[in-house]
């Protein structure tokens, strides 16, 4: 795994304390530097790379700036989301859109939180580079909105099929029941409920039921009660609109971003979306988010690292889809463009 940061950028916003924080990168892996580089002078340096080799992007948007592109599904009605910040085009051959939609080579962050907070950063870096060795529990947890309930189930059947049914919000809500212990020492977790893409509400993922109010929203989990759990090598998938947005004013950290929370907290890889996420909610709910996210479990299950799983998944995920409903081709490349894998990616079910 070829590590990818601007030192340049990193010791403009670290200062003295970067010096502590490369030594940490480096222990996690080769390293390459690409200070001064553009976005796409950065994807052409990694092109070069031998194509098995995975990329692990170091640090948040403002040392490794993601690519923003068109959402595809913004002529339609109920998307309201902008330009998609999105990684994927990292692990594409320049000057090939097709490719970024599903690109060939594993692609990953570890990010920092917008503030300068070296000493948490430094532990995560230092906590990553073990991963590739963590066991990963055995516990199991899995969240979703009531009203999504059957896409839970179909994600359920590939995360853990021995397990307890999803718990529902509601009737769960943020303290009813704590879902700290429940949450802590376990491995395989996959969450389903309401995200925001403003501040304060993005802190917080939410519950519905299909009959509530408009505006009836009860706060499921939230980045604070994450950073009460114990994660240490759990893999955690969100099917959640916005769980892996980095960018917002104000700013993200693990303090209000759920990715970064449990990436704090110990999880192996995160894996979420940085826009929207539409959900199906007709039978056999194997398509948009839920079953991009079924396929990587799938993968994982199969014992393969985390990168190459998702690199399969997005492949096959979009091969799958692209040749059924044409009407749902848009949804399915917003689907597989804002979804981003966090964490080392060498790491293994």
């Amino acid at each position: 795994m070829q590590l990818i940061v601007r030192v340049d950028s990193f010791r403009k916003k670290y200062g003295a304390e970067s010096r502590e924080l490369m030594r940490a990168v480096e222990a996690v892996g080769p390293l390459c530097d690409v200070s001064r580089l553009s976005a796409p002078q950065i994807r052409t340096r990694i092109s070069k790379l031998p194509a098995s080799e995975a990329v692990c992007l170091i640090g948040g948007y403002d040392i490794i700036p993601a690519f923003r592109r068109k959402n595809p599904t913004s002529h339609l009605n109920g998307d309201d989301d902008g330009p998609i910040p999105t990684d994927a085009p990292y692990g594409a051959a320049p000057g090939v859109i097709e490719d970024e939609y599903a690109p060939g080579r594993a692609i990953s962050r570890i990010p920092d939180g917008v503030n300068k907070d070296a000493t948490s950063f430094l532990k995560l870096l230092k906590a990553q580079k073990a991963m590739p060795q963590t066991r990963t529990p055995s516990g199991c947890f899995e969240e979703a909105a009531n009203e999504f309930s059957g896409a839970a189930g179909y994600v359920h059947k590939f995360v853990a099929a021995r397990s307890s049914r999803p718990s529902l919000s509601p009737p769960s809500v943020a303290a009813r029941p704590d879902p700290v212990p429940l949450l802590s020492g376990s491995g395989r977790v996959h969450i389903l409920l309401h995200g925001a893409n403003y501040s304060p509400d993005w802190a917080s993922l939410f519950g519905r039921s299909e009959s509530a109010p408009r505006d009836e929203y009860p706060v499921a989990l939230t980045s604070a009660l994450i950073g009460r759990c114990d994660l240490a090598g759990s893999i955690v998938t969100f099917s959640s609109c916005y769980a892996a947005m980095l960018d917002g004013r104000g700013g993200r950290t693990s303090s209000n971003q759920v990715a970064l929370a449990c990436l704090h907290q110990g999880a192996k890889v995160v894996i979420g979306a940085t826009r929207s996420n539409w959900i199906e909610t007709r039978a056999p709910y194997d398509g948009l988010a839920p079953g991009l996210v079924a396929a990587f479990w799938k993968e994982l299950s199969a014992g393969r690292t985390a990168g190459d799983a998702f690199v399969r998944a997005k492949v096959n995920f979009v091969k799958n889809e692209l040749s059924r409903d044409p009407s749902n081709h848009p949804y399915v490349l917003k689907t597989v463009l804002q979804m981003h894998l966090y964490g080392n990616s060498e790491a293994r079910l």
